[in-house]
């Protein structure tokens, strides 16, 4: 599965450049098994070899997955739970993932949105059940920009900073998926409560 990705980015990207990014990115936040673990780092070494910049490519794969997002969002809003489970089946879309990612925004509500983007399993998913929930589009939007932004970034960065060895970095992605979404998720939380402290302090 993942070398078969490996090949597909490659080949959309060193021929459709950042038209084969937006495409890929709105295709993995759709819940298609296309990882982003495998878009970025890619995206980081032909910005590296300077076949991309790195500000056009982040806006691109930013973009992109506010776009595949919302997509998600507005079917749930308007369908429903049950009828995207059921299309979703066609995609790929598990309803294991799906139920965790009820779940997490059932525990931990819009913010779940933000903190959802370093889940792999979830990333996409999330975008569900904040549908069928009517979260408020704008603070979706802008939470699903948050989060993306600063995934896109870390996995754009290991790739321009691995140059020619990008490929190292999917190992390590790989096999520190877990610790890196736990440290963003942190220092998301950390930078959240010093916010509030903040404000509190000044009222």
């Amino acid at each position: 599965m993942v070398l078969q990705s490996l090949v597909n980015v490659i080949f959309v990207m060193e021929n459709m450049g950042y038209v084969g990014l937006f495409i890929l990115m709105i295709l993995e936040s759709l819940s298609l098994p296309i990882p982003s673990e495998v878009i970025l780092p890619f995206t980081g070494y032909l910005i590296y070899i300077g076949h991309l910049s790195l500000i056009p490519a982040l806006i691109d794969s930013t973009i992109a997955s506010l776009v595949g997002s919302l997509i998600l969002y507005l079917l749930s809003y308007y369908i429903g739970y049950s009828i995207v489970l059921k299309l979703g089946k066609y995609v790929g879309i598990s309803k294991k993932h799906l139920d965790a990612a009820e779940q997490w925004f059932n525990k931990y509500g819009g913010i779940s949105v933000v903190l959802a983007k370093f889940i792999p399993g979830i990333r996409a998913l999330i975008s569900i059940p904040a549908g069928v929930a009517r979260m408020n589009v704008w603070l979706f939007m802008v939470y699903t920009i948050i989060g993306s932004t600063i995934w896109n970034i870390v996995l754009i960065y290991i790739g321009l900073s691995l140059g020619p060895a990008w490929e190292t970095g999917l190992t390590l992605i790989s096999k520190y998926i877990d610790y890196l979404a736990l440290a963003l998720i942190i220092a998301i939380v950390a930078f959240m409560i010093v916010v509030r402290i903040h404000r509190i302090k000044v009222t």
